[in-house]
């Protein structure tokens, strides 16, 4: 309940204060739960990827931002799971048809460029098959740095969702980190692609 309630409120400070836009919401996949992987520029990114989304996902957050009292707090209220041993959680959620979001750089960009990615998503996506739905998160960085303490209002926030990505399933207890590498530069390729196109 508080999710929903929280999304609302979300979706009107949002248009109201950043112009929010989301393109391409017709390539998330209809018939399955996923997999939302997006670059990582702000503390505002889950916040607004999930409003764009619009389906409750369940995000990852690094287990530092816990010691933050508020941080804690909204995470509870998102049901967000903490970084660290997420796998078998991450896992089981997937297997339960819930979405599950998550930013392979692993951390917020300091100078607004988009970092290596971890190789978290495509494991998840090759242990549980479900498909990897890449987001270009633009403005955010602009709206609030890392080091920025407040949001900076009427600065426009864009989210594109790209098509999903689907990584064969592996029923192997180990899994190749080649495979685990060609898919994390799939995704994260795809995701640039998005962020400069027109």
């Amino acid at each position: 309940m508080g999710y929903w309630i929280l999304r609302f409120l979300f979706i009107v400070l949002l248009k109201i204060f950043f112009r929010f836009r989301v393109e391409g919401r017709e390539n998330l996949p209809r018939k399955t739960n996923f997999i939302v992987a997006a670059n990582h520029a702000s503390f505002l990114d889950a916040l607004v990827v999930g409003t764009a989304i619009g389906q409750r996902t369940y995000w990852i957050a690094s287990r530092k931002l816990y010691r933050v009292l508020w941080l804690r707090v909204f995470f509870m209220l998102i049901d967000a799971i903490p970084s660290g041993n997420a796998s078998r959680t991450v896992v089981a959620l997937l297997e339960r048809n819930k979405n599950v979001g998550l930013f392979p750089e692993g951390h917020v960009t300091r100078d607004g460029r988009m970092h290596e990615f971890k190789s978290g998503a495509a494991l998840m996506a090759i242990k549980t098959g479900r498909p990897i739905v890449p987001c270009a998160i633009i403005g955010t960085y602009e709206a609030l740095p890392i080091n920025g303490r407040f949001p900076k209002l009427f600065s426009p926030i864009t989210i594109k969702i790209g098509k999903p990505k689907y990584l064969f399933k592996e029923f192997d207890e180990v899994i190749d980190d080649v495979r685990l590498q060609e898919g994390m530069m799939r995704i994260k390729k795809t995701i640039k692609e998005l962020m400069h196109a027109c």
